[in-house]
């Protein structure tokens, strides 16, 4: 059990605190492995010494909030995602469908907003863009502005403010301040939400929202919800199996109908000929060609230049997925039959499916944060601060980390998996 006592405030911590987030989200490049390193162990231990007491859940607000301020006045620094978002938003400003050409195609086009310059701050040109319609909504909005900083702030607004409700949603759920602040204080969330403007952060209030009015028996509500969160990213999708047998008596059929129906809609702009060839390449290429920070799939990688002499991404990516669809569902049965609560099945579920992938950025783990919270499982603030090492990759020449790095992620997750595991299976029923 934390403490629970009142704690006077020590500036000094809460000011470094925030001085080493804010340098980490706005000054320091990708290629500065050292200050990288050295920053987000000071911010995450500061991190760890404030949520080990209690506070009152406005000073949560109030330190959180603080904290998200300052990293409005500049451009993400660690991810050149947002550029894409931009591009994305500025084409259907322009009236194209961005599912419809890709960013190359665009520039022949002759638009001077698509300028060449432009093109080649994107990570994937190559590719159709493969994020869902609601998110490009928001691009959209954002784009009613020719300024990028101010086009990021409209971004950052919206996840402002779902860091904020989702946080309100964990103490609705928990009624513990300490979950609460040990979720929106932590340091990747602050950087990967708000800092680097992935959608995270807003898929985890859907979600969120999702448990909160099954906690009430509000079955329709829930499923808009819910498609609400996979109309944000795909991800949600995995949790079907395990909302299947957990209400299959109560609201499962209209939480999930009404949940897909959503989805379905959100998707209706955007179902084109065009839209469900190119982004069907786009998907395939990303379990068949992408590869970063993974964990099992590296292992199988090396047996597969062993035997083979030759990288099996093209049959091992997909195949993976399959053995991760199956575990998912199988895992979904065992734990309902187990009387395992909800929160954790779907905890089990996403790490089923990130520990089966090829590729791992730091913000996909985002969503385990509120998971282990809600069911009392501790390793995925753990794997938040281990995730962040495949930063320390990045160079002036591309990325290139080395393995001892990504096996002291591994090895430091599974072993604090493997003793919450022991510990919840030896204590007393």
């Amino acid at each position: 059990m934390l403490p629970r006592k009142v704690f006077k405030p020590l500036p000094l911590i809460y000011l470094i605190f925030g001085v080493s987030i804010f340098i980490l989200a706005t000054v320091l490049n990708r290629s500065d492995t050292i200050g990288l390193f050295i920053l987000f162990n000071v911010s995450f231990f500061a991190y760890i010494w404030i949520c080990k007491f209690e506070y009152s859940f406005k000073s949560i607000l109030v330190l959180g909030i603080i904290i998200r301020c300052p990293l409005f006045f500049d451009l993400p620094n660690l991810s050149d995602d947002f550029y894409r978002f931009f591009w994305d938003g500025t084409l259907i400003h322009e009236g194209i469908n961005p599912y419809s050409l890709l960013p190359t195609q665009v520039t022949e086009l002759g638009f001077s907003k698509f300028s060449h310059e432009a093109l080649a701050q994107l990570n994937s040109s190559r590719y159709i863009t493969v994020y869902p319609p609601l998110n490009q909504f928001f691009f959209w909005l954002s784009t009613f502005t020719i300024q990028p900083l101010w086009s990021a702030g409209i971004l950052r607004i919206f996840l402002f403010l779902t860091d904020i409700s989702s946080t309100l949603l964990i103490y609705k759920l928990t009624t513990k301040t300490t979950l609460s602040s040990w979720f929106f204080l932590n340091p990747l969330l602050i950087i990967e939400g708000v800092g680097n403007i992935h959608f995270e952060s807003m898929m985890i209030f859907f979600l969120l929202v999702t448990l909160y009015f099954i906690s009430k028996n509000k079955f329709v509500k829930a499923g808009f919800a819910w498609g609400l969160a996979i109309a944000t990213k795909l991800i949600p999708l995995i949790f079907l199996p395990a909302l299947v047998f957990y209400y299959k008596k109560k609201g499962s059929w209209p939480l999930i109908s009404i949940a897909l129906l959503v989805f379905i809609i959100s998707l209706t702009p955007m179902l084109t000929t065009q839209f469900s060839e190119k982004s069907f390449i786009s998907l395939k290429l990303y379990f068949q060609y992408f590869e970063f920070n993974a964990s099992i799939y590296f292992i199988l990688r090396a047996l597969g230049f062993w035997f083979k002499g030759y990288n099996i991404i093209g049959t091992l990516g997909p195949i993976l997925a399959l053995m991760s669809l199956f575990l998912i569902s199988l895992g979904a049965i065992f734990f309902y039959y187990s009387k395992k609560s909800l929160e954790t099945t779907l905890l089990y579920s996403l790490t089923f499916y990130l520990l089966m992938s090829t590729t791992i950025h730091p913000w996909y783990i985002l969503t385990l944060i509120p998971l282990g919270l809600l069911s009392g499982h501790w390793y995925p603030i753990i794997w938040s601060f281990t995730v962040f090492w495949s930063y320390f990759g990045y160079n002036c020449t591309g990325y290139d980390l080395p393995i001892w790095w990504i096996l002291g992620e591994y090895i430091i997750l599974f072993s604090t998996i493997g003793i919450e595991l022991k510990k919840k299976y030896e204590a007393p029923v």
